[in-house]
């Protein structure tokens, strides 16, 4: 894993839609950032096919276990994956997602300058390789 930090921050009032899953997929992947889709402002759908079509053509599956507002305990992500995507509600905007990336239980990168990580867990991503 490279760490690589989002390009836009989220800001609702301006109408901006922050890029940290695209930060964390450049990160994963070792890619630099502009070779990894703008999603962001894509409908939601949209962005779910788009993002897992990306990630199919560089070898990975992904699947999303629900976990609450609780940790997940580390041994549940093990094996998959080296990494994974933490996504939970954004410290900064409660009502915005925030994707970090963990390993072995634990968040190792929150693309957003701060690093204030996520308010709450609420799903983890695991890659799965193809």
């Amino acid at each position: 894993m490279k760490k690589v930090d989002q390009q836009k921050l989220h800001n609702p009032e301006k109408g901006i839609i922050g890029d940290c899953a695209r930060a964390t997929v450049a990160s994963v992947l070792e890619l630099p950032i502009d070779e990894v889709p703008a999603w962001e402002d894509l409908p939601i759908r949209e962005f779910w096919r788009e993002y897992v079509k990306f990630l199919g053509e560089h070898g990975y599956g992904i699947y999303s276990l629900h976990v609450g507002a609780g940790e997940p305990h580390p041994e549940m992500l093990e094996g998959e994956c080296e990494y994974y995507f933490m996504v939970g509600p954004s410290p900064r905007f409660p009502d915005a997602d925030h994707q970090c990336i963990g390993h072995k239980g634990k968040l190792v990168h929150d693309p957003h300058p701060d690093r204030t990580g996520l308010k709450s867990l609420r799903n983890v991503e695991i890659l799965v390789k193809l």
